[in-house]
């Protein structure tokens, strides 16, 4: 056998143990019995300095659902928040904003925001001192309507799994559980994570663009990048034949419910390959410039045991390499690394897997490395 083909040989059938290896480790991690049961994985790995490509799907969509593929879409949850800040950003080149703005004077007119009590901390109103890119940060203070009233908020969904939320019945509950009198500090004096900041980052990019929210994702993101299978899930018709996994809570389906209270802070449905198109993108500057990619990835410190977060993402370090990204509440993430020019994004359809999800992803890039 010739030398050149040989190294091919060899590469080829090495690549091929890589792939298996994934494939193995992945399988292993299924499991529709336990009472936090795993249906469904769904992974993509691409370096592309090393021309590796990997986008599989394994499991069912539920416990007795049909067989899931590579295509199989998802709730992304929170690493929606990308694409707000994204089109934030956007915004600020066209000359619409300033991050640094007061957001108050672009949402006073708003008559249920009730703006100047949205933040009361010991008696002082700070709302109107809140920047735009304090929201993006998650730097304002702002309660969270999910984290700081977790019972009461489950609760009642659990009462009326069906109910179609909105801007206006989201800040509506807000108020109704008195979050505007606990916020957690003054503004810009700590980091704590609130999805009210990207409530008021989605009206302020209604506001701007003169358009729903789920319009201006779709005119500005999924259109231009032929993103075919993302859609805003609830707040948008959406007539492709795509098959989606459900995503649990332990043994909650929450597929069975209707999340549109996730809006701006998590609203999107999307697939591997349709993330990838997008972060790749957005690196790319076909989004955002470099500037202002710059002002995105510019991370701070959170609190402890907590990822470091920048404009709407975060700094993920994984086996010695920083991918810039964001994860999801049901186990998802999406992300890239400039180092390696890689990309990662993966479904695991539980919140709560038995297993240790970190070191179940560093495994797979191990592998790949």
């Amino acid at each position: 056998m010739k030398p050149q083909l040989y190294v091919l040989f060899f590469l080829s059938n090495f690549v091929l143990a890589q792939i298996d290896s994934i494939s193995t480790r992945i399988n292993n991690q299924i499991n529709h019995s336990s009472e936090n049961p795993v249906h469904s994985i769904l992974v993509y790995l691409e370096n592309e300095s090393q021309k590796f490509h990997y986008n599989e799907g394994f499991g069912l969509t539920t416990e007795n659902g049909n067989p899931v593929t590579k295509n199989s879409s998802f709730k992304i949850a929170s690493s929606t928040k990308l694409f707000i800040s994204t089109i934030i950003l956007q915004l600020e080149e066209e000359g619409k904003l300033d991050i640094n703005n007061k957001v108050f004077r672009y949402l006073k007119d708003i008559e249920y925001l009730d703006f100047e009590n949205l933040h009361i901390l010991d008696t002082i109103k700070y709302s109107e001192r809140i920047t735009i890119k304090q929201l993006l940060s998650h730097r304002s203070g702002f309660a969270d309507i999910f984290k700081d009233r977790e019972d009461t908020f489950f609760g009642m969904v659990a009462q009326n799994p069906s109910k179609q939320y909105n801007p206006k019945s989201i800040i509506e509950l807000y108020y109704q559980q008195n979050l505007n009198n606990e916020p957690h500090f003054i503004p810009n004096e700590g980091w704590y994570y609130s999805d009210i900041n990207y409530v008021l980052l989605g009206l302020l990019i209604e506001q701007l663009d003169q358009t729903t929210l789920s319009q201006s994702i779709r005119n500005r993101i999924l259109e231009p990048l032929g993103m075919e299978y993302t859609y805003f899930e609830y707040y948008e018709e959406f007539n492709k034949n795509t098959s989606q996994i459900s995503q649990y809570i332990g043994n909650i389906n929450f597929s069975d419910i209707n999340t549109s209270f996730d809006w701006a802070g998590g609203g999107l449905v999307s697939t591997n390959a349709d993330l990838a198109l997008f972060i790749k993108a957005l690196f790319s500057y076909n989004l955002i410039n470099k500037k202002s990619l710059n002002k995105m990835i510019n991370v701070a410190f959170t609190k402890k045991n907590e990822s470091r977060y920048g404009l709407g993402i975060y700094e993920f370090i994984i086996n010695d390499d920083v991918y810039y990204g964001h994860f999801g509440f049901y186990d998802t993430f999406v992300g890239y690394c400039p180092k390696t020019k890689s990309t990662l994004s993966y479904s695991i359809s539980q919140a709560t897997p038995n297993f240790n999800s970190y070191k179940f992803i560093s495994q797979l890039l191990s592998f790949v490395k």
